[in-house]
């Protein structure tokens, strides 16, 4: 934004504006270590197959509706991804005990190792972004974000 664009706005809209470029500058790093994250996990498989297995990591075994749901990708393209998870040996389905009709997703043993090994790359440059932080500062922004993460995205 120049500075003829931003005299035309008010104190707070310039910095909803400003907040706005930040977020998507954090957005699109996000992003980028996704990408970087999910082909260091396995090369061969599509970046939306790594949100799968890191919502699995993160959130354990579930239903194919419930993790389509949550990962806010059609059934069919998450039926089709977990299927090449499971030819893979990433992901395995279980029949449900309450409801022996029901499928749970969960990851293997590979699955969960070769998750965690992808997300130490993504992890140590986010921590490298906040290493030179103090512990107050550290504390404020989490709670700022934890803030703006429950009173607006839902």
């Amino acid at each position: 934004m120049d500075n003829n664009q931003s005299e035309q706005f008010t104190p707070r809209t310039q910095l909803e504006l400003k907040l706005g470029e930040q977020l998507n500058a954090l957005i699109s790093a996000s992003h980028a270590l996704n990408v970087r994250a999910a082909a260091r996990f396995d090369s061969t498989l599509q970046p939306a197959a790594f949100l799968i297995v890191r919502w699995l990591l993160s959130y354990g075994a579930t239903s194919a509706t419930a993790l389509a749901e949550a990962t806010a990708m059609d059934r069919s393209s998450v039926s089709r991804l977990v299927n090449q998870l499971k030819h893979l040996h990433y992901v395995q389905s279980e029949t449900t005990p309450e409801d022996r009709r029901g499928v749970r997703l969960s990851l293997t043993e590979l699955g969960r190792e070769r998750t965690l090994e992808a997300l130490k790359e993504k992890e140590s440059a986010f921590y490298a972004s906040i290493s030179q932080w103090d512990d107050a500062s550290l504390k404020q922004f989490t709670e700022m974000l934890q803030h703006f993460n429950n009173n607006n995205l839902k």
